[in-house]
């Protein structure tokens, strides 16, 4: 029986109040040797951290470019914090050459003006994500009374695929909506929960849709048909082996083809487990 949530609104901090309709691969790449790895942490590994965070400006200070200096910034943008300042001030002060300690000052407010840069896109392009994403979630809505039935029928769902069709879907915006999922559960909003994890599986079955074989008839469908799908395409040939190799695939794809860790990966391989749980399952059932 579908649960009745009342005019449950979705927005970009809280996903708890009324949602209307119409609210709501790339391979890694080699590191440079600009990038300074590991930051140390602990009393034992204190002279570590100085001598990585002194690598870092060592390289800022002889890059040949603004360019180049906007390139180390971004690659260790995580260093950048209220120990990396202090180290910028102490190198500046302990500098015996008037010349040294103007370049390391100045190379500290140009960085300080990168990472603010870098904050203030970051957070423009969250906000994006945040409204594409409402739109989404809002058309899993009623058309006529703007209220959610949980769990999803297929017309919600259907609507919600044609609006996620025109959405940009990168870590940015997997990110907003596993912050929408945390807050939702902490404040008990399980229907709420339920629609931003059938939008991960639309997700998830959009880019593993290949339309290439048999397979992608129970990947681009929602959940509750996957029974029936398997069904049909066993009749047409589809055995457990064909199914087992078609999954590996796939499932090595995700692994090799996104950031290992990323949002993406992690998203599209726990669907493909779940598509492997009830292949199994339906093909165990078939033997009998």
């Amino acid at each position: 029986m579908a649960t009745r949530v009342v005019k449950t609104t979705t927005t970009t901090t809280t996903t708890t109040t009324r949602a209307r309709r119409g609210a709501a691969r790339a391979p890694r790449t080699k590191t440079t040797k600009r990038f300074v790895v590991a930051r140390a942490a602990g009393k034992d590994n204190a002279v570590s951290e100085l001598a990585a965070m002194d690598a870092v400006i060592d390289l800022m200070l002889a890059s040949a470019s603004e360019e180049e200096l906007g390139k180390i910034v971004v690659e260790n943008v995580l260093m950048f914090d209220q120990k990396m300042w202090m180290r910028f001030a102490s190198r500046s002060d302990t500098a015996t050459e008037s010349a040294t300690k103007t370049k390391i000052m100045d190379t500290a407010t140009k960085c300080m003006k990168l990472i603010e840069a870098m904050v203030e896109k970051t957070e423009s392009t969250m906000e994006e994500a945040s409204e594409s994403l409402q739109r989404v979630v809002g058309a899993a809505a009623d058309p006529s009374s703007g209220e959610f039935d949980v769990p999803l029928r297929a017309d919600a769902l259907e609507r919600m695929r044609n609006e996620l069709q025109a959405v940009t879907v990168d870590e940015r915006t997997l990110n907003t909506l596993y912050a929408w999922i945390r807050k939702s559960d902490e404040n008990g909003l399980d229907g709420m929960v339920h629609i931003l994890q059938r939008l991960l599986q639309l997700y998830a079955a959009r880019e593993l849709d290949e339309n290439s074989s048999a397979l992608d008839k129970v990947i681009r469908s929602n959940a509750e048909a996957w029974p029936t799908n398997f069904a049909e395409i066993s009749n047409e040939g589809y055995n457990e082996t064909a199914f087992a190799k078609d999954l590996q695939r796939r499932m090595e794809g995700v692994v090799l083809n996104l950031p290992n860790g990323s949002y993406a990966q992690r998203v599209q391989a726990e669907y493909l487990k779940e598509i492997e749980d009830r292949g199994k399952e339906f093909f165990a059932q078939a033997q009998k």
